[in-house]
């Protein structure tokens, strides 16, 4: 790897490998960026969603940023007739591309919609507003129970043009003809609190996804996996002692291979609290059972539900709020990469992560 870019909820951290080590640098100071993603058929064209400050775009690596899509700069406000993509809070990138070349953008937002850009993020179309799926009234987002948004847009591992998409709280909404049509799937055993959602490359329609949802029903929701494209689910949670699940990564190159990020509940995992905070890591055996796993990782306690991601390779990578670190074991133990940590990052909450290569 030679850069790491790292989304904290009040900035943007840049650690560059130099053949001195890393020299680390922060953009969006006081934003809150939450979702990052780069264009799969170039690595340099990044694009960082925040909370507060709208969409934005790197054509460098991340060495310098434009506003696209609404605010025309990092220091202005929104005017109250802005359009619509200002709170983002999930961004994807197709490797189909676009008019001009460049990955197809999908943008998530709350309140919940899907935008959509295929040139590149010049220019953005409202996708859906889900207003056509019947469930919508119901959704809610427990911190703000007024509203709900679209948490996390997946491309199909084997077919891009099937999109998935999940709303926090309202479930899975699946689009099979790149984003024309929705629909959603309720066979009174779905999955409400969809945190990650993932599918494989080696494996048609099946999908992981690890959820909240012992926190809407009852302990033993907290991970799922559907082998036909999130029509039916089976929960998968023995050896799991600990019930919310918030992150996710899976070994491209193999299945079974899958490690997730837990917690106690819900202000555990979120809340730093002067160190109160606790979260742990479990990885699925061969048999399906989950264990939970210690090695090269800090101490639970005081760390901050972390999120997790996979390489190519079928490396893991970690990144909370104590560091960032990597598996070469298929999850099973840890070594911590070693970018200087300042003391304001640990009271920070990770939110994503990318590396490139």
């Amino acid at each position: 790897m030679r850069k790491i870019i790292l989304a904290f909820d009040r900035e943007l951290v840049i650690a560059e490998r130099n053949s001195a080590g890393w020299n680390v640098s922060s953009r969006f100071k006081g934003a809150n960026p939450i979702t990052l993603t780069c264009d799969p058929n170039n690595e340099e064209r990044i694009y960082c969603g925040t909370f507060d400050r709208g969409l934005w775009r790197s054509v460098d690596g991340g060495s310098s940023w434009e506003a696209i899509g609404t605010l025309p700069s990092f220091g202005d406000v929104f005017p109250i007739d802005m359009p619509a993509i200002r709170s983002v809070t999930a961004l994807a990138v197709s490797p189909l591309t676009g008019e001009d070349g460049n990955g197809i953008v999908f943008v998530g937002t709350e309140p919940s919609a899907l935008f959509v850009s295929r040139n590149g993020g010049d220019s953005f179309d409202l996708l859906t507003d889900y207003n056509q799926i019947p469930s919508r009234p119901s959704w809610f987002f427990p911190q703000r129970t007024y509203t709900h948004h679209v948490k996390l847009i997946e491309m199909d591992s084997t077919n891009p043009k099937t999109i998935y998409t999940t709303i926090e709280v309202g479930g899975l909404i699946k689009s099979l003809d790149e984003g024309k049509t929705w629909s959603e799937y309720k066979e009174g055993n779905d999955p409400h609190d969809i945190h990650i959602l993932k599918s494989h490359k080696h494996v048609p329609n099946r999908l992981y996804a690890v959820l909240g949802d012992s926190f809407l029903k009852e302990p033993g929701h907290g991970y799922a996996e559907s082998y036909d494209g999130g029509k039916t689910w089976s929960y998968l949670t023995e050896g799991l002692n600990h019930h919310y699940a918030y992150h996710m990564a899976v070994n491209p190159n193999d299945p079974d291979n899958v490690v997730i990020a837990t917690a106690q509940n819900p202000h555990a995992a979120h809340i730093y609290e002067g160190g109160q905070c606790e979260s742990i890591i479990y990885r699925k055996k061969a048999n399906g059972i989950w264990e939970e796993v210690t090695s090269g990782l800090p101490e639970s306690k005081g760390t901050l539900i972390p999120v997790l991601k996979s390489s190519p390779e079928g490396q893991f990578y970690l990144f909370s709020n104590k560091g960032v670190y990597y598996s070469s074991d298929k999850g099973t133990s840890w070594s911590s990469i070693e970018i200087p940590w300042e003391p304001r990052f640990v009271g920070q909450h990770p939110y994503d992560m990318l590396i490139i290569d």
